[in-house]
Formats: structure tokens, sequence, C-alpha cells
């Protein structure tokens, strides 16, 4: 699943769950392929996010594992504090315990 900003919606996308307005209106069920008119509905009714089924789209600022473990290595480069060490560890179990999360959320 992925919570989406609207402008990334895109016909032929489905629905992981139902699409709320601000006013609790149930606009769109569960399941349901979206259409261009669903997506102007969506519009008109203020709805900001739209959570679809998969992972449909890669955003600007989501990163891979490897991306996120190559940045984390290059940030702690020549470092030999050993406290600083123990906070890169900490913060690479972390990340990896975070992906691990999120792939198992997608499967289910």
């Amino acid at each position: 699943m992925q919570r989406l900003p609207l402008s990334y919606i895109k016909p032929g996308m489905k629905t992981y769950e139902e699409v709320i307005d601000a006013k609790g209106r149930v606009l769109c069920g569960k399941g349901v392929e979206l259409t261009e008119n669903h997506i102007k509905r969506f519009e008109d009714f203020g709805v900001n996010f739209v959570t679809v089924e998969g992972n449909p789209v890669k955003l600007p600022w989501e990163k891979s594992l490897e991306e996120e473990l190559k940045e984390l290595e290059e940030r702690f480069e020549g470092i030999t504090d050993k406290n600083l060490l123990e906070i890169k560890k900490l913060l690479k179990e972390f990340l990896e315990e975070k992906y691990q999360e999120l792939q198992s959320s997608q499967e289910s």
C-alpha cells in the first residue's frame, strides 16, 4: 500500500481503503480501480491523499534501503569515535528494521 498525494494518482490504480473527504463522506470504496472521473471528484471534494494498493510510485523523498545505508556510510566516513560509531550501528539497525516492517506490511 502507498499513501500518495492526489497529484500522483493515475487512472488504473486501485484504492487500498475507502477515500473519505474532510466531512467524513465516503467518495470511493476499497479495491476500486480509479478513473479520471474519480480523481476529478476527489479534487472537487478537497481530497489531498489517497491510499492505493501496492507501491506504484517512487516518490522523490523515498529511498531504498541500499541508498539509505550508502548515505549512512558516507556520513560516518572517517569517524573513529566509539560513541559515534555506536550511533551509526543503531541507525543501521533502525533502518533495516524499518524496511523489514515496510516490506512485511506490503506483503499482507
